[in-house]
C-alpha cells in the first residue's frame, strides 16, 4: 500500500486535508518521488513516483525511509538521523539510493520536518526523492573525457589557453605555466597588451598585427610562431593554434581556444640544419652553396672584389702528417684570413684547400692590399716539424666584379688568376685580365 495510517492520526488527512482530493492528485502524479515518514523513519505515505523508482521495504513487508540509503552510503544515513533527532529540520544532498529492483543509483534526496498546527511538535518527515543516476553518468563520462585530453595534452606538453571575448580574460593551464616557468599559483596578468610585452621585440610587431585576427578565425591566422620571455630570463619559441569557439547571434567572437608548444628545441636544430647547409663543418666559414647569393650581394655594392686562395705545399703537409693535421692547418688559415679582412666581407671554404672571400665596396687597389695581408698571415702559421721541410703558402687570384656577375662567371675568372699565380712560381698575387 502506497498509504498507512499514522499513530492516532491519518497522514492524509493531516497532509491534505479531508476535501483535499485535488492537492492529494497533484502530488501522487508528481514526477518526483514524494514520501512521508512519523519521526521514526516508519513511511505512511509514497506517491506513485515514489513507489515506481525507490524500494524502502524490508523483509517483513514494512517501509522504513532508512531504507531509501545504499547500505555503503553512510553520510546519507547520517544526515537522515540528524533530521529524525531533530539536529537539523531540513536537509538536501546527491546519495546513493535503492531503486525500485534494490539496486544502488544517484538520487537527490530533500528531506524537511512537518510541525503540527497545534502542538508546534515535529510529527512527519516529507522526503523528496529524484533519480540523477543519468546526470551523474554523463558528469562522470565528460570528466573521464575531459581527463584523457587533460593527460593527453599535459603528456605532450601542450598548454592550453582560453580567452573570453565578452570579458577579456584568459585562462591558462598548469603546462602553459611550466613551459614559462611561471608558478602555478601565482595570478597572471591577463591584458593582451601584458602578454605582448613578454614577447621579444623583435616579434612584437608582427604578433600584435596578427593575434587580432587569430581571434576572429581569420584563414591563414590559426597558426602563431614567436618568441616569449621565460621566468630565467631567457626566450623560447612557442608555437600558437586558436580558433573561435563560440559566437553570439549578429557573427561576434565571443570565445577563443588555443594550445601553446614550446618549440625551441626544434628551433634549435631547424637553425643548426640551415647553418650546416651553408658552413664548411670544419672551419665553421660558409660553404659553396651559399656562393651565390653572396655574389649578387656583392655586385649590388660595387666596387667590389673576389679573392681565391689555393693553399701551396698543402698536400705534402697533410700526406706527413696525416689529415687530423691536415684539419688543424685548414681551421687555422680559415681563422688567419678572417683576422684580416673585414668583418663585413664573406669568407668561405669551397674545396678542399680553397678559400674564397667576396670584399664588398672595395676597390681593387685595396683588395690587392687586403690580399697581400691574407698571403703574408697565411705564410706565418708554424707547421709541426717534418723530415723533409715544407712551408705553407698561398697563391691567390684577384677579380673586381662587375654589374651583373654570375658566381660562375667570376669563380672561373678567379680560378683562372689563381691558377697563373701557381704558374709564376706560387706564392703570388694575380689580377684577372
Amino acid at each position: 500500500m502506497r498509504e498507512a495510517i499514522g499513530r492516532g492520526e491519518d497522514a492524509g488527512t493531516f497532509l491534505f486535508g479531508r476535501n483535499g482530493v485535488m492537492l492529494r492528485n497533484i502530488i501522487d502524479g508528481a514526477a518526483i518521488g514524494m514520501a512521508v515518514s512519523a519521526m521514526d523513519g516508519h513511511i505512511l505515505y509514497t506517491n506513485r513516483a515514489f513507489a515506481r523508482d525507490f524500494s524502502v521495504t524490508n523483509r517483513d513487508g514494512e517501509m522504513n525511509l532508512h531504507r531509501i540509503f545504499a547500505p555503503d552510503d553512510r553520510e546519507g544515513q547520517q544526515a537522515l538521523a540528524n533530521v529524525l533527532a531533530g539536529r537539523s529540520s531540513t536537509h538536501e544532498g546527491e546519495y546513493r539510493c535503492r531503486d525500485a529492483r534494490g539496486q544502488s543509483i544517484w538520487a537527490m534526496v530533500a528531506l524537511s520536518v512537518l510541525e503540527s498546527d497545534v502542538t508546534g511538535q515535529p510529527v512527519y518527515i516529507i522526503a523528496q526523492v529524484n533519480s540523477i543516476d543519468r546526470r551523474k553518468a554523463a558528469e562522470a563520462s565528460l570528466a573521464e573525457s575531459e581527463s584523457r585530453w587533460h593527460f593527453a595534452l599535459e603528456a605532450a606538453r601542450q598548454g592550453v589557453w582560453d580567452h573570453d571575448g565578452r570579458t577579456g580574460h584568459m585562462f591558462y593551464s598548469p603546462m602553459w605555466r611550466i613551459m614559462r616557468g611561471i608558478p602555478l599559483d601565482e595570478p597572471i596578468d591577463d591584458r593582451q597588451e601584458a602578454w605582448i610585452e613578454r614577447i621579444h621585440p623583435d616579434d612584437r610587431e608582427r604578433i600584435r598585427s596578427t593575434v587580432s585576427r587569430q581571434n576572429l578565425g581569420d584563414d591563414g591566422y590559426d597558426i602563431l610562431e614567436y618568441r616569449e620571455r621565460h621566468r630565467d630570463g631567457g626566450y623560447i619559441w612557442i608555437l600558437s593554434r586558436g580558433k573561435p569557439v563560440a559566437w553570439d547571434s549578429e557573427g561576434r567572437v565571443l570565445r577563443t581556444i588555443g594550445t601553446d608548444t614550446d618549440i625551441t628545441h626544434l628551433k634549435e636544430i631547424e637553425a643548426r640544419l640551415e647553418h650546416a647547409a651553408t658552413h664548411d663543418p670544419l672551419t665553421g666559414l660558409a660553404n659553396r652553396a651559399s656562393f651565390g647569393s653572396a655574389v649578387v650581394a656583392a655586385a649590388g655594392a660595387l666596387p667590389s672584389c673576389l679573392m681565391f686562395i689555393d693553399l701551396d705545399q698543402f698536400k705534402p703537409i697533410n700526406d706527413a702528417l696525416g689529415h687530423a693535421a691536415g684539419d688543424s692547418v685548414l681551421v687555422a688559415v680559415g681563422e688567419r684570413i678572417k683576422s684580416v679582412v673585414r668583418s663585413a666581407d664573406f669568407t668561405a671554404r669551397i674545396g678542399g684547400d680553397e678559400f674564397v672571400v667576396l670584399l664588398r665596396d672595395c676597390a681593387l687597389e685595396n683588395a690587392l692590399g687586403l690580399a697581400e695581408e691574407v698571403s703574408a698571415a697565411i705564410a706565418s702559421i708554424e707547421i709541426a716539424p717534418m723530415r723533409k721541410p715544407h712551408k705553407l703558402g698561398a697563391s691567390i687570384g684577384l677579380v673586381q666584379l662587375t654589374a651583373g656577375a654570375t658566381a660562375d662567371a667570376v669563380l672561373a675568372q678567379a680560378d683562372a688568376a689563381c691558377y697563373a699565380a701557381k704558374k709564376a712560381g706560387r706564392g703570388q698575387i694575380v689580377i684577372a685580365a
